[in-house]
């Protein structure tokens, strides 16, 4: 009775999500700034419509394609080939939704060019399915350390309470919800091996891991940070028979393969560096204000919720010292690298979209926090403790309703005003 319990809870929540994704999007039409295909979300995708439909040669594409899809990609006429700096994970994972929608595009006569509104949907569509599955493994991990109402309260504020809820339903094109996910299902997974020492899950591990590189190569920081959170590395690492090893290599090059041919495509050798002119220009001079605590696109200035994971991590340490300290230096590193980039704002962006990828450790922290202060015999704690979740999911999809894409630029305007102006003005 309760698995069909939860079988309709995910069911009405994917509804739920697909609506909210597809209204978002029913006035964005094609080549709008806003709609799926667009800037840097064109560079994720393109080499969908590249592979599927036009041969991987520039010539065949519709004419300026590049340009009205904000350059987040370039036709070389050239050497008719299609150049873009992002890798091709996200790609991977929409492509089973490019197919649907391309199928619906020909049967329905409307326009399959790769870029009409059947496949901008698809990335609604993809961009719901993979935030479920994320929720889904982070349920199934916090069920470790927490109870059921807790552990659904903790995945309702990361989700309505922070900027995840924008990138996957508002700019699910970005390859953040996908890697939010993956490692979703990469701590599930480092837990159940450590539960049981099988080697299917060490296997899986490799696996997740390979998708993780594929989708965005600076999460491997992040990979290397947490292979010690539940288990030692000598147990990971160590005992497990060259058969073992031979697999897990194989099946990690076989993910890592697209990546592979698209880079000897265009640059004819396996392992280049796409950014080019692009780096850690401010790696002795980190912006940590303006990335942490900043009016534009600072994470806990538009994701408060947050907060409650500084807490999170003194309970944490108290019971497992190595655990908390590796979640903190996994905080501090995804900061430190954003922080260091060229771009510290990251563009058009809410929230600073690249703490994303660490929600699902920051999860155990903010959890563990929930836990403790529901827990207390003090009512003030305890209300005061749901108020500021219902204060923080209120602000953040208030300002994402509020929000268009990007922050302004009004000179007579300071950031803080910009800022209240975005809380106190309409929705659109």
């Amino acid at each position: 009775m309760q698995n069909k319990k939860n079988y309709f809870i995910w069911v009405f929540l994917f509804s739920i999500c697909v609506f909210a994704a597809l209204n978002r999007h029913s006035r964005s039409k094609p080549f709008h700034y806003s709609s799926q295909i667009m800037s840097d979300k064109a560079g994720y995708y393109v080499y969908l419509p590249a592979l599927f439909l036009y041969d991987f040669n520039s010539s065949k594409f519709p004419h300026k394609t590049d340009s009205l899809t904000g350059y987040g990609f370039y036709l070389d006429p050239s050497n008719n080939k299609i150049q873009s700096k992002y890798p091709v994970g996200v790609a991977v994972f929409i492509s089973p939704f490019f197919v649907i929608a391309h199928g619906y595009a020909v049967l329905s006569h409307q326009v399959s060019d790769g870029f009409s509104m059947p496949y901008q949907n698809a990335i609604d569509f993809a961009g719901v399915f993979y935030l479920l599955l994320g929720l889904y493994f982070l349920h199934q991990f916090l069920l470790y350390y927490c109870h059921q109402k807790v552990v659904w309260l903790s995945l309702a504020s990361i989700f309505l309470g922070s900027n995840l809820y924008y990138y996957a339903i508002f700019e699910s094109g970005y390859s953040h919800v996908y890697t939010f996910f993956l490692f979703s299902a990469w701590l599930y997974y480092l837990k159940k091996f450590e539960e049981t020492k099988n080697n299917n899950y060490w296997l899986s591990l490799f696996a997740i891991a390979a998708c993780i590189i594929l989708v965005r190569q600076i999460n491997v920081v992040f990979i290397l940070l947490s292979l010690g959170l539940f288990s030692s590395f000598h147990t990971l690492l160590f005992g497990k028979g060259l058969l073992n090893w031979l697999k897990a290599i194989g099946m990690s090059i076989s993910i890592l393969s697209p990546q592979i041919i698209y880079n000897v495509y265009l640059t004819q050798t396996p392992f280049t560096y796409s950014y080019q002119n692009e780096g850690f220009t401010y790696w002795l001079n980190p912006k940590w204000r303006e990335v942490i605590l900043g009016f534009e696109n600072g994470w806990l200035s538009t994701n408060p919720i947050f907060v409650l994971s500084s807490l999170g991590f003194i309970y944490v340490f108290k019971t497992q010292k190595k655990t908390a300290l590796l979640l903190l230096c996994i905080l501090i590193s995804c900061a430190y690298i954003y922080a260091s980039w060229w771009a510290y704002k990251l563009g058009c962006s809410y929230g600073h979209r690249g703490f994303v990828d660490i929600y699902p450790f920051l999860s155990l922290p903010l959890a563990m926090a929930i836990k403790q202060l529901l827990n207390k015999n003090n009512n003030y704690i305890r209300n005061l403790t749901m108020l500021f979740l219902f204060a923080g999911i209120l602000f953040n999809l208030k300002y994402i309703y509020t929000y268009d894409s990007c922050w302004p630029v009004d000179l007579a305007k300071s950031d803080a005003q910009i800022f209240w102006n975005f809380l106190s003005s309409p929705t659109k």
